[in-house]
């Protein structure tokens, strides 16, 4: 059924995109609060009415719930996140001394980043993403073996004006916005479905979009999701906070982290016209009290400027290039070039620590300007004139043979090829399996001993909540978050580590009309291999 949805509105989307780089929980996974079903962040029901405390757990001491208002944000709206992130499955440990030489960033210089706004729902399942065969990493991340969402409502006008307004956002960056599935080459997919997170992923409805992160660099083949069914919400943004999400949760798999300036589209400011990317350097992080790590490193983050950095500009400042031109009176070349990857085969599995043999056949019937290999492990374009140590490539005739010592682990790899009138051509991304002589050590997830809150804790509302954990593992520490849980669904907490060794801590308030009755608390950690632990739950009580 056609469902006329409003034009662009200037309300308020609370709705966040990305699980704090982790995800990506639109900035790190959730988005907007959402009135119907539930609302996570002010803790109504259907009805609009403040929900029924939840009954006492057993083995904690019975309170009465006492009367109080309806509240309007369960914590501080840090904490209220919007969006989700998930952690990038990027493994720098697994690279090769070639592949650390080549640098993790994106492919500038390279063909434009092409995204794929997926109307039609569909069945995704759990693994690192892969876009043409619909495989997410957020399913992973949340467990999930698969999921079907159903289409977008958008449809007719309402759904041009969306793709409109998304490609407005990346006009400069060389990023082109589509919505017909690519034939070939490698491309991100933005799925915009009208469902809510819950029923979808079965996490708090508060989410509006989710994506992976990308760590400093353009995650190959990304897949994220913008739950439409919030944005339908009076006060939700309509098209444009959609639109908005789509362009945020975009962002996180082209690097970018959450940001507190308002104006930036990487912030949870309300929805508007005048949100784009800035040139202007802000805090990383959905506000001071939920700080984030900047993905590319420092202590702030300029959205425009990283992705011209790690994206590159548009060749025609409309995102992507363009094919044949008229130039001189005649009519320029409009026949694209052929190219195709010889070998090695798709699923091969290869020797890993080892130099491989990359064979590429490129020809035009004219004239080629280049011929370039996209690494998408480090998101690295290679030509044929490469000067990294342990890359090396020779041309014979149409015959382009890069030599690559690899580590070990997946590889995906595309060549492109552009003549000299501009066309351009991609091969479909080749996958295959970098396996050690040895197999890879063994190691555990991490250890969480949560500290603070204690069981059975009473907080005031308008009062002071403390999360800390003590984490130890045996590889990097990427993630720790403390997860609020009430009966409207949960709210997840970034926690940064504090000056004691293994510490991390998080701090907010609880709202001053806040109802009482009992919360739980608990404490996740994940490593660097995304390996998470949850630690064991605690009960809290909101007096």
């Amino acid at each position: 059924m056609n469902r006329a949805k409003g034009s662009a509105m200037q309300r308020q989307w609370v709705a966040r995109s990305s699980v704090l780089g982790v995800l990506g929980v639109l900035g790190v996974m959730a988005m907007a609060c959402s009135t119907a079903p539930s609302d996570p962040a002010s803790e109504r029901d259907a009805s609009g009415r403040a929900s029924a405390p939840p009954a006492p757990v057993a083995g904690t001491p019975a309170k009465a719930p006492a009367a109080a208002p309806p509240p309007t944000n369960e914590l501080s709206q840090a904490a209220g996140a919007s969006d989700v992130t998930v952690p990038d499955m990027f493994k720098s440990d697994d690279a090769s001394p070639a592949e650390k030489h080549m640098g993790f960033g994106g492919a500038t210089g390279g063909p434009p980043v092409t995204v794929f706004l997926e109307r039609n729902g569909g069945t995704f399942t759990a693994g690192a993403d892969d876009a043409t065969n619909h495989v997410s990493s957020v399913l992973s991340y949340y467990g999930r073996a698969s999921a079907t969402l159903p289409p977008a409502g958008y449809t007719g006008a309402a759904w041009q004006e969306l793709v409109d307004c998304v490609k407005a956002q990346y006009h400069d960056i060389n990023v082109v916005i589509t919505d017909a599935r690519p034939a070939g080459g490698a491309y991100t997919e933005l799925v915009v479905s009208n469902t809510w997170a819950g029923t979808a992923l079965g996490i708090t409805n508060g989410v509006g979009g989710i994506a992976p992160l990308g760590a400093c660099r353009v995650v190959p083949q990304a897949v994220g999701f913008v739950f439409e069914a919030i944005y339908d919400t009076p006060g939700y943004g309509g098209v444009r906070g959609a639109c908005e999400a789509a362009a945020h949760e975009i962002g996180h798999t082209l690097s970018l982290s959450h940001e507190r300036l308002a104006s930036d589209l990487m912030s949870y400011a309300p929805a508007g016209p005048g949100k784009a990317f800035q040139d202007t350097a802000s805090a990383c992080g959905v506000s001071s009290q939920a700080p984030e790590s900047c993905s590319c490193g420092g202590a702030t983050q300029s959205s425009h400027g990283q992705l011209l950095s790690v994206v590159g500009r548009a060749s025609t400042g409309t995102g992507g290039t363009t094919g044949g031109t008229t130039t001189g009176g005649t009519t320029a070349d409009s026949v694209a070039p052929t190219v195709s990857i010889v070998s090695p085969a798709g699923g091969s599995s290869l020797p890993g620590n080892a130099v491989i043999d990359v064979v590429v056949d490129a020809s035009d019937d004219q004239a080629l300007a280049e011929v370039k290999l996209v690494w998408q492990y480090t998101g690295a374009v290679l030509g044929c004139d490469a000067t990294i140590q342990g890359v090396s490539c020779t041309q014979v005739g149409t015959r382009y043979t890069w030599s690559i010592l690899v580590g070990s682990g997946t590889r995906g790899f595309y060549a492109y090829a552009r003549d000299t009138a501009g066309n351009t051509t991609a091969t479909q991304v080749v996958t295959t399996e970098a396996t050690s002589a040895a197999p890879p050590p063994v190691t555990a997830p991490p250890v969480v001993t949560a500290q603070l809150p204690g069981e059975s804790d009473v907080v005031v509302p308008g009062g002071e909540v403390i999360f800390q954990a003590e984490v130890s593992a045996d590889r990097p520490i990427s993630d720790v978050r403390a997860v609020w849980g009430f009966t409207g669904g949960t709210l997840e907490y970034p926690m940064v580590l504090t000056t004691t060794a293994g510490v991390y801590q998080a701090r907010t308030t609880v709202s001053a009309t806040a109802a009482s009755g009992w919360r739980t608390v608990s404490i996740q950690a994940s490593d660097d291999k995304g390996r998470r632990t949850l630690a064991a739950t605690r009960n809290v009580y909101v007096q």
